[in-house]
């Protein structure tokens, strides 16, 4: 048997069950309607780059559920011919808009988006009644309650981003993929279970599965959860609740299109037994790619598989 064979036999008896409530579906299908219920209003303003003689880069805001303006990037190769796919790329955790200057020179418009008050420039308009205040608190920001919690707004955010690129005029509307690492990770498996608008997604080392465990052992940005919830042990029970509606331990089985798994085996922060569940509970036609000795990032072979394929998208 492989090295990678033999880990992954061992990861297979490590599988940790969903969570899911029985109203889990519903839930998510009402979240929906009401973001689609608002009106999207976007704008699209063409940049001056250093990457002006290859790309064409355009700074967009756009309206999200709850009036929060998200700034974001959009770019595609310069003097382009027709429509081309697009690949939504979300940030990991801290992290806002970027220039990806990769994915537009593999001849596809790439999309990134601000996640809103982790650096960026995009201000949370949303009222959060309970909750730490200090940096790296956000997951406890109204965590008693899943129809006000951050990461609501936040899972909200990254399908209104595939509805906005739906939008534009450069963008072939069935070819849009997801791609993100980490936190990225976890929105690419939100935003195409639930936008229904999404061709395939690439998640790699990725974050807020198993999240019970990972409050547990205090891993990344839950050990503000561990650490509110070790002075509010009354709340525990609830704010367990209102998490499994965002564990992806549990989104995933709401995948209906291809995915590719990207999975480091001795990632510190995003533990491979929570991923490989992740990964285990997926529907939808899925593969998964095992990263040996990589931690929480994406190995120079998975990224190349990944950037051949994306390559591949306009044909």
């Amino acid at each position: 048997m492989s090295y990678i064979s033999e880990k992954e036999e061992n990861l297979k008896k490590r599988v940790i069950p969903q969570t899911k409530k029985p109203d889990f579906e519903e839930f998510w299908e009402k979240q929906v309607n009401f973001l689609r219920s608002v009106p999207i209003k976007y704008t699209k303003t063409k940049m001056k780059t250093p990457w002006d003689k290859y790309l064409t880069f355009y700074d967009v805001t756009f309206t999200t559920h709850d009036d929060t303006i998200v700034n974001a990037y959009f770019s595609h190769p310069k003097d382009m011919k027709g429509k081309l796919p697009c690949v939504v790329r979300y940030g990991g955790g801290g992290s806002s808009r970027t220039f990806y200057t990769e994915m537009p020179l593999l001849g596809v418009c790439c999309f990134s988006m601000d996640n809103r008050s982790q650096g960026g420039i995009t201000f949370d308009k949303a009222n959060y009644e309970h909750g730490d205040d200090f940096r790296g608190a956000l997951m406890t920001h109204n965590l008693l309650d899943k129809e006000t919690f951050y990461m609501r707004n936040l899972y909200l955010d990254a399908i209104r981003a595939v509805d906005v690129v739906s939008l534009f005029e450069e963008v072939d509307t069935s070819k849009i993929v997801t791609f993100g690492e980490s936190q990225g990770g976890a929105l690419s498996i939100v935003s195409a279970a639930l936008s229904k608008k999404v061709l395939k997604t690439y998640p790699s080392v990725t974050s807020y599965a198993c999240i019970p465990q990972r409050v547990e052992a205090g891993s990344g940005v839950f050990g503000a959860v561990k650490n509110y919830l070790t002075r509010h042990t009354h709340e525990v029970d609830q704010a367990f609740d209102t998490l499994s509606y965002f564990d992806i331990n549990n989104m995933v089985s709401l995948l209906k299109v291809p995915s590719l798994f990207c999975l480091g085996m001795i990632d510190p922060i995003c533990i491979p037994d929570f991923v490989y569940s992740a990964y285990t509970h997926a529907g939808g036609d899925k593969r998964i790619e095992f990263m040996p000795f990589t931690g929480h990032s994406t190995s120079f072979e998975a990224w190349t598989k990944i950037r051949y394929e994306l390559a591949d998208l306009d044909k």
